[in-house]
C-alpha cells in the first residue's frame, strides 16, 4: 500500500483585514435621516447632474480645446442658439415606446391580463433626449447609433441646434474613470488574466460566487456541498488544498436562496397540485419549508470557520426589492452569526482590504484594494436598453466606470430608494475590483484610463455553471474554479 501523501509544511490560510469605509467609498445602509418616501425622485437626477457636471466640464475642455470654431459651454439646455457650435451638459433620457408606462397600466382594462414584459425595450423608434433643470432637447446624429446610452447617464454633447429645433450631435464626452486612492504604480498588474502556477503560492485570492440557489434541487445542494468542502480543504489533493488555502475571502453576490415557486415539473402537474390543495376559510393552505434557509445557514457556518465570508442579498433573496438592498439580518443564519468572520453586506457594497504581507518569506506587501460588489440588477436592467449585439454586458459594465455611475437607470426603470440629498450610486473612487453577480456567463476585462485600473468580472450562477471566480490581490489576475459533484478542477479563465 502506498503511503498517504502528507504536505511538507502546515497549510495556513493567509489573513486579510477590512478597512473602514470612507467618504469616497460610502456605506449603502439607509440611515434614519434618509429613510423617507415623501420626496420626489427628480431630486436624484438634480444631485447627479450637479455632482458630475464639473468633471465633464474639465474633460470636455481638454477634449474639444482644438475644435475649429472654439465651442463654448452653454449652461442650460434651453439656452442653445440655433446654428451655433457649442457644447452642453445634461442627463440622457431615452424615450422608448416599449418602456413600461405606469399611466398605461392605470388606464388599461383590468379584466384583461396585462401582456408579459419584453426582455428588451430597445426598438428602432427610440429617441434620445438631453435634459437639465431648464428643459429637454431631442438629440439626432449618426454618432448616437454607435454609443452605449441609457437613461440617467450624465454626458457632455458637442454640436449645434438645427432649424427644426433638434440638436445634431458631433461628439460626446463622459466624466471618465474616477480617481483611484489605492492605485499603486508598483502593483504588478497582469493584463492577461491567465497566471502561471509558480505565482500561485505567492498570491492571495478573493473568491466571488453568485446564484447558489439553495432549495432549487438536490443536485444544486450537492454542488454547494462540494464548494464548502473545497474552500475548507476537506477534499482534493495536496496541490489543490494548497491552492485553496490562498483564498482569503469569499464574497457571495446574491441569489443564495432559490426564488419562490415550483422547482420542477410541468405546468399541468403544478395545476393538478394546486387543485388538490385543501382550502380553509376560502384561502389556500400554503405550507412553508424552512429547509433552504437552514441549509444555507449550515453552509455559511462551515465556511465561516475557515474563511471570511461576505453575503450580499440578491433579487431572489428575502430582502427589499428597491436598491440599495439592505443587509440580511444576521440572526436568520443561526450559528454562522456567532463568527466574526461572517458579514452581511448591502447590495451594492464597498469592501476595502488593508495592505498585507505575502510571498514565500512574507516580504511582499500587497497594496490596499477597494472592491465594489453588486448582485447584478443594475447591469441586467441596462441590458434592456441596448440591442443584443454588438454591445455586450462587459461593455456596459466598463461604461458604468467611465460614466461614474453604477446604476444610471435608477429610478426610471430600476427601483431605488428616493434619496433627497445624495445619490449613493455615483462612483467617486474607481474600485480595484468591480464584481457583478448573477450574470448569464463568466467574463472579465482589465479596464484602464491613464493610471486608473479596475478589474471587471461578471460572475455567473454557481447552481447552473459550478464556477467560482478568483481574483489575485497582487496582480488582479483571474482564475476560475469549476466545481461539480463529480470533478474538482481549476483552470485559467
Amino acid at each position: 500500500m502506498e503511503p498517504l501523501a502528507v504536505p511538507s509544511s502546515a497549510i495556513i490560510r493567509p489573513p486579510t483585514s477590512v478597512l473602514p469605509l470612507t467618504d469616497s467609498t460610502p456605506s449603502f445602509t439607509i440611515k434614519s435621516i434618509n429613510k423617507s418616501f415623501k420626496h420626489q425622485y427628480a431630486n436624484i437626477y438634480f444631485i447627479r447632474l450637479r455632482l458630475l457636471r464639473g468633471s465633464i466640464e474639465k474633460e470636455a475642455a481638454k477634449k474639444w480645446k482644438n475644435v475649429q470654431g472654439s465651442p463654448k459651454l452653454v449652461s442650460r439646455v434651453l439656452d442653445v442658439v440655433k446654428g451655433q457650435l457649442c457644447f452642453v451638459i445634461g442627463t440622457v433620457y431615452m424615450d422608448m415606446p416599449l418602456k413600461p408606462n405606469v399611466l398605461d397600466d392605470i388606464g388599461r382594462d383590468h379584466s384583461i391580463p396585462a401582456p408579459p414584459l419584453p426582455e428588451k425595450i430597445h426598438s428602432q423608434d427610440d429617441q434620445v433626449m438631453l435634459e437639465d433643470e431648464s428643459g429637454r432637447i431631442k438629440l439626432i446624429g449618426s454618432i448616437l447609433g454607435d454609443m452605449q446610452l441609457v437613461t440617467g447617464v450624465i454626458v457632455g454633447i458637442l454640436g449645434a441646434e438645427t432649424i427644426s429645433g433638434d440638436f445634431e450631435v458631433a461628439d460626446l464626452c463622459f466624466p471618465g474613470m474616477a480617481p483611484q486612492a489605492d492605485n499603486d504604480d508598483s502593483m504588478d498588474i497582469d493584463d492577461d488574466p491567465q497566471t502561471n502556477s509558480d505565482d500561485d503560492v505567492r498570491n492571495k485570492y478573493v473568491a466571488f460566487i453568485s446564484g447558489l440557489d439553495i432549495g432549487l434541487s438536490p443536485a444544486s445542494e450537492a454542488q454547494t456541498q462540494v464548494l464548502v468542502e473545497y474552500l475548507t480543504g476537506a477534499c482534493g489533493d495536496n496541490d489543490g488544498q494548497g491552492f485553496a488555502s490562498q483564498i482569503s475571502r469569499l464574497i457571495i453576490l446574491g441569489n443564495s436562496l432559490a426564488p419562490l415557486g415550483p422547482a420542477g415539473g410541468s405546468a399541468d402537474e403544478e395545476k393538478e397540485k394546486e387543485d388538490k390543495k385543501s382550502r380553509r376559510h376560502g384561502n389556500d393552505n400554503v405550507s412553508f419549508s424552512p429547509h433552504p434557509i437552514q441549509n444555507l445557514s449550515a453552509h455559511l457556518s462551515d465556511l465561516s470557520q475557515s474563511v471570511a465570508v461576505h453575503l450580499l442579498p440578491g433579487e431572489s433573496d428575502p430582502s427589499g426589492t428597491i436598491l440599495p438592498q439592505q443587509a440580511l439580518p444576521r440572526a436568520m443564519f443561526g450559528h454562522a452569526s456567532s463568527y466574526a468572520s461572517f458579514s452581511c453586506e448591502t447590495n451594492p457594497t464597498y469592501i476595502r482590504l488593508a495592505p498585507c504581507l505575502q510571498g514565500n518569506d512574507g516580504d511582499e506587501l500587497t497594496p490596499a484594494l477597494t472592491i465594489l460588489a453588486t448582485s447584478g440588477q443594475p447591469l441586467n436592467d441596462m441590458c434592456k436598453y441596448v440591442p443584443t449585439a454588438p454591445t455586450t454586458r462587459l461593455d456596459l459594465a466598463e461604461a458604468t466606470l467611465k460614466w461614474r455611475h453604477m446604476a444610471p437607470t435608477a429610478p426610471d426603470t430600476l427601483w431605488c430608494h428616493p434619496f433627497f440629498t445624495i445619490d449613493p450610486f455615483i462612483i467617486t473612487e474607481t474600485p480595484g475590483i468591480y464584481a457583478i453577480g448573477c450574470q448569464p456567463r463568466f467574463a472579465t476585462r482589465l479596464v484602464k484610463d491613464g493610471k486608473h485600473r479596475s478589474r471587471v468580472i461578471l460572475v455567473p450562477s454557481f447552481a447552473q455553471t459550478g464556477i467560482l471566480v478568483l481574483v489575485g490581490l497582487r496582480s488582479l489576475d483571474v482564475r476560475i474554479v469549476r466545481l461539480t459533484q463529480d470533478i474538482l478542477a481549476h483552470a485559467a479563465s
